[in-house]
Formats: structure tokens, sequence, C-alpha cells
């Protein structure tokens, strides 16, 4: 069903995932009997899309319906089933919904999918509302984490850090242990743990329990998975503040990219580039935009199966353009290829086989390189310019224990809140924290012209770490040298290091990984990373029965004789950035390392989206 899944020559088959995750659906609805409406609270209408094609509803004559306040439902339907995240104020909507429905619901039953968990609290609710007795089957999907693309899984939680670190719901976490649990039952065992922070401390620590609890972990052989390696967010805020240089980062921080999927206006893309056949970006997407009703959208799929791409996707921007304009001359130059010396047979082989691949490619390039075009109006612009200079500046520690001129003169100016609040939060990490006089000194010129309701804000970036006073330990500028977190001269197009994502600058979590992968690497990095907030640990899973720790290193030591790559979890608690994925992507295409990396993280998030989330209230 999702093909690309499986990556090239991959170990890890993330297509056994949602090939899980869609039999789970398929045997809660055909447990169902009678008519059927599905309703989707918005945040699982992209999760769902991950999971299964709507063909398989069509199939089962299975309506989707949007949740909202008022719903409308044809009188045959004997079933509404309620596909939704576990939050209780949805639960009001869907007693509504029960209520209004009066004598046309007569028969009618409803039920309720939560996904990843049920909920006491909602099921409270219902029963507060008097409307619980109307509910037949209640259930959940265990739906941890959903497959992004071949490589990379999401639990697709937007609030995850902010509901830990500002709320203090850590049902994340154990949602995370979950489903870490859930990866081991599918691929095996996983021998070696390493981790960094304290929520990446509790998630182990409540997925190692859940192991105990299903011994079948422990008793069976070393799965796919060599090892694990936990990072929290909390341990490296300058990352997901940072302006992505990537492909693949600049569509997400300008454009927003859900679910795989890239929404724009279609007069933004040339009206003779629409070809629908041949498997290309736009059938599935087609299908989904009919399901928004959307005509003056164009939507585009992004992911490994659309083979430009993923060969365009963890490019350094400036790289992309020129891909992209030799790939336009190659296409050219096979389709105006003279035929004179050509055979009949050879002509309609080509009409038949080539043509409409070399169709599909022109198809696709035109698309990119419309994208790119709006990139390059984007990074073009003198604000962009501006605010990266700033960003780099702090990254160098420049005068960074003093007020910028800058973010005084766009405080002055009044720009919006979000853009300043990145530069100080940018600067407050590089710094390891302000002074006291400098933090109130931002905070009384942020009053002075946005009003008392920024403290607010404020305050819940205080609470997630994100502003903070400074404390003895200087732990980026110490990394920044040793960990070489900032490159001097860094090569954007084939570069040589991870630090092209940024320009120069390597995500610390990418360089914790890459020192980690290296031959007692992580023993080496526990000293250097020590002054990071939260405990370095490591643990073992060693077999119940067995000679256990021995068994499996002299199983990895063979893999390596025979040249198969180790496979490493890298585990992002809070979220990550597309520059991050690519970073770790770029560490495993190089041959030295002989590594391939599985990706779970929270959320994908970007400068935007992180910071929104923690802004609201």
């Amino acid at each position: 069903m999702f093909p690309h899944l499986k990556g090239h020559g991959q170990r890890v088959n993330l297509q056994l995932l949602q090939e899980a995750a869609c039999r789970e659906l398929v045997q809660q609805l055909e447990s169902i009997e009678g008519s059927k409406v599905i309703v989707l609270d918005d945040a699982m209408i992209g999760p769902l899309d991950l999971v299964t094609r709507p063909k398989l509803f069509a199939d089962r004559g299975i309506r989707l319906l949007a949740l909202k306040p008022e719903l409308h439902l044809p009188r045959e339907v004997v079933n509404v089933v309620y596909l939704v995240r576990p939050r209780v104020a949805l639960m009001e909507l869907l007693a509504g919904h029960v209520k209004a429905g009066g004598r046309a619901a007569a028969g009618r039953q409803y039920h309720i999918l939560f996904a990843p968990r049920r909920s006491c609290l909602c099921i409270s609710q219902l029963e507060v509302s008097g409307v619980l007795g109307s509910f037949g089957r209640i259930a959940e999907l265990a739906w941890n984490y959903l497959p992004l693309d071949a490589g990379l899984v999401s639990m697709e939680l937007p609030n995850g850090f902010r509901d830990v670190s500002v709320d203090g719901d850590t049902s994340s976490l154990y949602q995370a242990a979950v489903g870490l649990v859930q990866i081991q039952r599918l691929y095996g065992r996983i021998p070696k743990i390493y981790g960094k922070g304290e929520f990446a401390h509790r998630v182990w620590e409540h997925a190692k329990q859940l192991g105990r609890d299903e011994r079948t972990l422990y008793n069976g052989d070393k799965g796919v998975i060599d090892q694990m390696i936990l990072l929290d967010r909390s341990i490296d805020l300058i990352s997901p503040l940072a302006t992505q240089l990537t492909y693949e980062g600049l569509i997400d921080e300008f454009y927003g990219i859900r679910q795989n999927k890239l929404t724009l206006p279609a007069e933004n893309f040339p009206s003779d580039g629409s070809i629908t056949g041949g498997g290309g970006s736009g059938s599935r997407a087609d299908e989904s935009q009919s399901l928004l009703g959307d005509s003056e959208k164009k939507t585009i799929l992004l992911h490994s199966g659309e083979q430009l791409y993923a060969e365009l996707r963890n490019k350094h921007f400036n790289e992309v353009t020129k891909l992209l304009a030799r790939k336009a001359r190659e296409i050219h130059v096979q389709m105006h290829a003279t035929s004179q010396d050509k055979s009949v047979q050879e002509i309609k082989s080509f009409v038949e086989n080539l043509l409409p691949q070399l169709m599909a490619q022109k198809k696709a390039t035109s698309e990119h390189t419309a994208i790119a075009g709006l990139l390059h109006e984007q990074v073009n612009a003198v604000r962009f310019a501006d605010d990266l200079a700033a960003e780099q500046e702090f990254m160098v520690c420049a005068d960074i224990d003093k007020p910028s001129a800058y973010i005084e003169d766009l405080i002055a100016c009044k720009v919006e809140l979000h853009r300043v609040l990145r530069l100080i939060c940018l600067q407050c990490n590089a710094a390891s924290g302000f002074k006291e006089k400098l933090l109130n000194h931002y905070k009384r010129e942020l009053v002075h012209v946005y009003g008392l309701e920024v403290l607010l804000t404020i305050s819940n970036l205080e609470k997630s770490g994100l502003l903070h006073l400074q404390t003895e330990s200087r732990a980026y500028s110490v990394l920044r040298k040793t960990l070489h977190l900032t490159v001097d001269d860094n090569v954007e197009v084939e570069p040589k290091d991870i630090s092209y994502v940024h320009s120069f600058y390597a995500p610390l979590t990418g360089r914790i990984v890459e020192n980690s992968i290296k031959p007692l690497g992580w023993q080496t990095l526990k000293s250097q990373i020590n002054n990071l907030p939260g405990p370095t640990f490591e643990d073992f899973q060693a077999q119940l029965v067995g000679i256990g720790g021995r068994h499996t290193v002299t199983t990895v030591s063979e893999g390596s004789l025979l040249n198969v790559p180790r496979v490493v979890l890298v585990c992002f608690v809070g979220g990550c950035t597309f520059a991050e994925i690519a970073a770790l992507r770029f560490l495993s295409a190089q041959e030295d390392n002989n590594v391939e990396f599985l990706i779970a993280t929270t959320k994908v998030v970007n400068k935007h989206s992180f910071l929104d989330s923690l802004m609201s209230s």
C-alpha cells in the first residue's frame, strides 16, 4: 500500500508498522455491524492518511466526515464512529451531537476510537454529560509511532514538548515508551541503549518497565536494530530555533509540510505541468485534495517515493537550483533526441516506455522548479538575510552577554512578536542563559512595546527552558569548540560535514549521534556532554536466557565483517527538525560509518511551529 516505506535496501521495513496500524483499524471497523460513517478530529485527518488510503473506506461504503459542532448525517446511517485524540474538550462536541440527534438518532449507535489510547477523563466527561449510554464501542488504536517515510516515524504530537515542559502533562512520555515497546515487538529486542536528558530518561524507564512486563522482548534473539540513542529536546534548544537551509527544511519553514504533503495555490504552478498518470506525485495528492474540496490549491506529495524529491530534499538550497537546472537540460535532450536513425520498433518502444517516464520527470521537475522559485524569493528578502546574520552571530558567541542592537531595533519597529522572541531565545541559549540584568532589560522592552500580555508568553518560555538565567556552566560555548558545532570553512555544495544543513552550524544532536557511532564513542562523549541538562545514561537489554551481552557483541562484530550496516534508532523526545534528519541521513550516506538510522520523533518541527506551540495560551 505504501511501497516507499520499504526504502532502498534498508534493513528496517516500516511498511510492517503501517500494515499493523491499518489492520488494527480494519478489525475495529469490522467489529461494528451495519452502515457507518467515520467522524474525524482535525488532528487525526493527517495521521489517518499515513496509515491507509481513502480507497479502503470507499470499498466498504464508509463516508469520512470532519468533526464540527453541527453534524448532518443521513437517516440510514446506523453507526457513527468517532476517530479522535483523547482530549476532554472534544467530548463536549460528541455529547452535543448525541443530544442534537433526538428522534432522528433512534436506533443509531455511537462509537469512539481513541488514538493512541483510551482516556478515563474523556469517558468521565461523557458520563457527566449524560450521553455515555449512547456509546457502544469505546476502544483505542495503539497508533503511537506512525510511519512518515522510509527510516522516519513520528508520534504526530505538535504540542508534545509544550505538554511536558510547560503544562506538566507527561502522557506523551508514556506514549513514546509504549511506542518503543511496539517497535521492539515488530523488529526485535534492542540490546544497547544510550541517552541524554531528563525526559528521555523517563521515556526509557517507562519502556524498560513495560518491556519487563512483556517478557517476550527479552527471551528472543537480538532484533534488526542494534542500538538506540534517546535524546531530549531540552538538551539542544538552538537547533529547533535555527533557520534550516536544506531544501526540505526551507519548504517546511515557509509553507509547512503536513504528513508528507505540501499545499500551495495552484497559480504558482504551470498549467501544462498537470499530468495525472504514471503514479507520480499527482495521483494520491489529488485524491486528498478532492476530499478537502479545494480546487484552487495544488497538493504535492513529498516523500522518498518521489524520485526527484528524494534526490533534492537533503541538499543545501544553493545546490538544489543547480541540480534542477541540470535535470531540466537532461530531460530536454532526451525528449528532443533525433529519431532519424531509429527504426519504427525503437520509436514505438520509446513512445510506450520511455516517454511516459520522461513526462513524469518533466512534471516533477516543473513542480520543484516552481517551489524553488518561491523559496528563492523568500531567502533573497532583506529580513531573511538580516535575521540569519543575527542568529549566526549568536551561534559564534559574538557579544552574547550584551543587548543585541538588532533585536532592540526590531522591538522598536514593533515587528511580529514571534520573530523577536525567536532571536532572544537563540541568544539566551547560545549564552547558556542570560544574566539577570539582561533578561530584565529584554522583558521591560517587550512589555513597553507589546503590552503586559507578553509576560504570559515569556512565562511559558521560561518554564520550557528557552529563556533562563545564566549558570556557571557555559555548556554551548564549550561544546561549540570541543564538538566543532560551528565550522568556518563549510562547503554547501557536495558537503563533507553535517554543518551544511545550517550553512555553518552543526546541530548538537547530530554531533552527539556522529560521535556516539564511533568505536567507544559514547564512552568518550559522556564526559563532554555532562554539562548539558539532565542525566547521561546507558543501559543494556540482555536475554533472560543464554549468554546475553557477549552473544550480542559477537553478533554485531560478525555483521560488521559481513559489511551489513548497523541499525541505530535515534529517538527525539520533544521533536526534531528536517535539518537534523538531513544531518543523520548525511552520516548514514558516508560509507565509512556503515550505519543505517531509524529516526523516531514526537513531531517534525521548525522554528515557527516549535515556538508557536509554546506561545499559545
